[in-house]
């Protein structure tokens, strides 16, 4: 399957509830932060992105999700200027990524996976140079710093650096750093990776108020949960976008609930629900049953089931059940070779 219908076109983040089209995008709209037609990247023999289609809205949350090794963080590097395609189109607001990359990294803030902080400097030392790397007086970085560490409530930790702080801590200065220029456009890939659950929470918390505040937000995770904070989500696998919706369609296009099921014949268990008409699928880790009364079918198939059954649970549906039953793999699975991180290089595009 190549990817459940988009929502199509509108205005922003309000219009969840249209009916669905395809998600090809329209070069036309005036309100796409970023639009991507028929996007190709190869290393060599290596297809890291097959012909990617996509649109982000102004003013929109957007997640990209999938496995590692899907082509996130490859189609996150060209977005941001930090690699150049194969073939096909990308613009960012309008500007093309490849011809055009001084006046997008104007309008676009970037939080890397891996660290991208001066560990000698002091986190407001940190900010005042970032923004000097955009252009801004001396002055006005120094006093932009200074509100963005209030804002996101590292003043009491201004003079420590990066090594002094806690993990949370260090990522949230990492977004003080790409946000010091008020950009139009956040950029985050996998930015919470390895932090604990409440230094997460507190890092997206602050992601949702820069939203409110009218950023438009694209972010790359394989966590299900941080792509729930999303308008729209788009699933990445092996290169290919193969569902792009609003997560509780995603959610609803899996079915009315899921009845999972780990046999000692998992085959042989598929062929028996198959032949009885019973909506059944394998994954990697068994099989699962999509039906509308999952508490109720369960004890039939336990009852009536041939194979021994060592682990069974019913579930309403999850994004990593759509993910699943698109791809026939998890989200903690990767499904091709990506390539790492472009790691922490600050875009230099001079002032606003």
């Amino acid at each position: 399957m190549e990817h459940v219908p988009d929502q199509g076109p509108g205005t922003g983040p309000a219009e969840r509830g249209a009916s669905p089209s395809r998600h090809t995008p329209d070069a036309t709209r005036e309100d796409a932060a970023i639009t991507v037609r028929s996007l190709i990247k190869d290393y060599g023999p290596v297809h890291a992105l097959r012909g990617i289609d996509l649109e982000v809205r102004r003013g929109e949350v957007f997640a990209l999700l999938g496995p590692n090794g899907a082509g996130k963080t490859t189609l996150f590097s060209i977005l941001a200027t930090l690699r150049k395609p194969t073939s096909g189109d990308a613009r960012v607001f309008g500007k093309d990524v490849e011809h055009e990359r001084t006046a997008i990294r104007r309008e676009i803030g970037i939080v890397f996976q891996d660290p991208a902080l001066d560990r000698q400097l002091s986190a407001r030392a940190n900010l005042e140079l970032m923004g000097l790397f955009y252009g801004l007086p001396r002055r006005r970085a120094r006093e932009r710093a200074e509100a963005t560490l209030e804002r996101l409530g590292m003043s009491e930790n201004a003079e420590r650096p990066p090594e002094r702080l806690s993990g949370g801590q260090r990522r949230r200065l990492e977004l003080a750093r790409a946000i010091i220029s008020e950009p139009r456009l956040l950029f985050l890939d996998e930015a919470t990776l390895g932090l604990d659950v409440d230094a997460r929470r507190s890092f997206w918390d602050t992601v949702r108020d820069l939203a409110a505040g009218g950023t438009t937000v694209f972010l790359t995770t394989h966590y299900m949960e941080e792509a729930e904070i999303a308008d729209r989500i788009a699933m990445i696998a092996d290169g290919r976008i193969v569902a792009l919706d609003a997560p509780e369609r995603l959610r609803e296009s899996v079915g009315g609930g899921l009845v999972r099921l780990s046999t000692d014949d998992d085959g042989g268990a598929l062929a028996w629900l198959g032949e009885r008409g019973y909506r059944a699928e394998p994954s990697e880790e068994g099989l699962f049953i999509v039906t509308d009364e999952p508490a109720s079918l369960l004890p039939e198939v336990l009852k009536n089931l041939p194979q021994t059954v060592m682990r069974a649970e019913v579930r309403q549906p999850s994004l990593e059940d759509a993910f699943l039953r698109l791809t026939g793999t998890t989200l903690e699975r990767g499904t091709s070779a990506d390539v790492p991180s472009a790691g922490g290089q600050a875009p230099r595009g001079g002032g606003r």
